[in-house]
C-alpha cells in the first residue's frame, strides 16, 4: 500500500511539472503534428550568461529572450495543481473503464486560465501514454483538441473539426472547389476508425461559449457514441459551459421527463431528492472543473504572492530586483483583478518592454506603461 502511495506522489508530482513547463502555442495546436509539437516541447529558461545584454535598440529586436518572455511558463498555486491532479486522474480512471466512463467540464469567468487547464491536461495524459509507450506512439493518437467549429448548427461540422485535427480533411484543388462548398462533407465514417485503431483516449473541445444548447444537443449522442463505443472522454471547455452542456442534455435526452418517470416508478422522494429541483438533479451528475480569478485578500494574501513570486523565478532579466513583482502585490491585483490572462499579460509585455529598453528590469514605470484593458 505504502509503495502505491509513493507511486501514485511521483506521478502526480510528474503531472504537475510537465504543466508547467508547458508553452503557449498558437492555433496550430487544433492539427496533430502541431499538439504533439506542444505535447512534447519544454521551454527552458534562457542562460543570461549566453545573452549579454545589447547596447543598440536594433540589437534588442533580435534577442532571443523576447521570444521566451512571450509565453512564460505556468505559474503553479495551490488551487489550480489541485483542480489540474483532480482532472488527471479522473481521466486516468477512464482510460482504465470499459463502462461508467465521465465526460467533464471546465467552467469560470474568461481570463482565468481555462484553457490552459485544458491543454496541461491534455498534454499530461499524452506525455503519461508516451512514458509508458517509451516515446513511441507509432499510429497511436492519445489526444484530440478542437475548436467548436465556426457554424455549429450541424453534427458533420463539429465532425470536420475532428477530422482537421487528424488530417483526414480533404484540401480543395482550386478556387472553384472551394467555392462550391456550400457545406462539409460527412467523415463520420473515416474519423471514427482512426478515432478507434488510434486508441484516442481523450477529446478536448474548447470555445463552449460560442455554442447554443440547441445547438450542441444534436451532436452530443455523437460524443455518447464516442465514450460508449470507442472509451473516449470528452472534456467541453468555456465560459458557461456547464450551463450549455447541461441545457443541451435536457434538449437531447429530455432530462425532466426522465427524471420523472423514475421518481414516479419509485413512487417516492428522498428527503435530498424532494428538496433539490428536477433540473438541479439532472445538473448535479456533470462533474465540473471550476476556475476563478486568483484571490488577493485579508482571508488569502498567500497566493496571489506566491503566483507573482512564481513569475518572478521565471523572468530572465539582468538587472530584475529582488521581489520586483511581489512588492507591489496589491497594485498588481488591482490592474488585474486576479485573471490570470490580464496578469500574463501585464507581465509579458513589461518583461519584453524592459529588454527592448534595456533597463533590464520591470518596475512601476514598466508596468504603468502596459495597458492590458479592464479599465488599466
Amino acid at each position: 500500500m505504502k509503495a502505491t502511495t509513493t507511486l501514485q506522489k511521483k506521478q502526480e508530482e510528474r503531472a504537475l511539472h510537465r504543466a508547467q513547463l508547458a508553452p503557449m502555442r498558437p492555433e496550430w495546436i487544433y492539427r496533430r503534428q502541431g499538439w504533439n509539437s506542444f505535447a512534447r516541447e519544454d521551454i527552458v529558461q534562457p542562460d543570461l550568461a549566453a545573452y549579454p545584454p545589447l547596447s543598440t535598440k536594433k540589437e534588442r529586436l533580435g534577442d532571443p529572450r523576447l521570444a521566451y518572455h512571450a509565453h512564460l511558463k505556468l505559474v503553479s498555486h495551490q488551487s489550480y495543481d489541485e483542480v489540474l491532479l483532480a482532472a488527471f486522474r479522473a481521466v486516468t480512471v477512464n482510460g482504465d473503464r470499459r463502462e461508467g466512463i465521465l465526460d467533464r467540464v471546465i467552467d469560470g469567468m474568461s481570463g482565468t486560465g481555462k484553457s490552459l487547464l485544458l491543454r496541461a491536461i491534455g498534454r499530461t495524459v499524452q506525455r503519461d501514454i508516451e512514458d509508458r509507450t517509451e516515446d513511441e506512439l507509432g499510429t497511436q493518437i492519445p489526444v484530440v483538441h478542437i475548436l467548436a467549429p465556426a457554424d455549429t448548427d450541424s453534427k458533420i461540422n463539429w465532425v470536420w473539426e475532428i477530422a482537421c485535427f487528424l488530417g483526414l480533411n480533404p484540401e480543395p484543388l482550386n478556387e472553384n472547389d472551394l467555392l462550391r462548398w456550400r457545406s462539409y462533407p460527412d467523415l463520420t465514417a473515416p474519423v471514427n476508425y482512426v478515432l478507434e485503431n488510434a486508441l484516442t483516449r481523450l477529446l478536448l473541445v474548447d470555445d463552449i461559449q460560442r455554442v447554443q444548447p440547441h445547438q450542441l444537443a444534436p451532436v452530443l449522442h455523437y460524443f455518447d457514441y464516442l465514450r460508449n463505443r470507442l472509451g473516449i472522454t470528452t472534456i467541453f471547455c468555456g465560459t458557461g459551459a456547464s450551463d450549455i452542456v447541461h441545457e443541451a442534455r435536457a434538449i437531447a435526452d429530455r432530462h425532466q421527463v426522465v427524471v420523472q418517470r423514475h421518481l414516479t416508478r419509485r413512487g417516492h422522494r428522498g428527503t435530498a431528492q424532494q428538496d433539490m429541483p428536477q433540473e438541479e438533479q439532472a445538473h448535479s451528475l456533470l462533474p465540473i472543473t471550476w476556475l476563478d480569478p486568483i484571490p488577493f485578500s485579508t482571508q488569502d494574501t498567500e497566493t496571489w504572492v506566491q503566483v507573482l513570486a512564481g513569475y518572478e523565478k521565471h523572468l530572465s532579466l539582468h538587472n530584475l530586483t529582488k521581489h520586483a513583482l511581489s512588492q507591489h502585490s496589491k497594485y498588481l491585483h488591482s490592474r488585474t483583478g486576479g485573471y490570470f490572462l490580464a496578469l500574463s499579460q501585464l507581465i509579458c509585455q513589461a518583461a519584453t518592454l524592459a529588454i527592448l529598453t534595456g533597463t533590464e528590469n520591470i518596475t512601476r514605470t514598466e508596468l504603468d506603461a502596459i495597458h492590458i484593458g479592464r479599465g488599466h
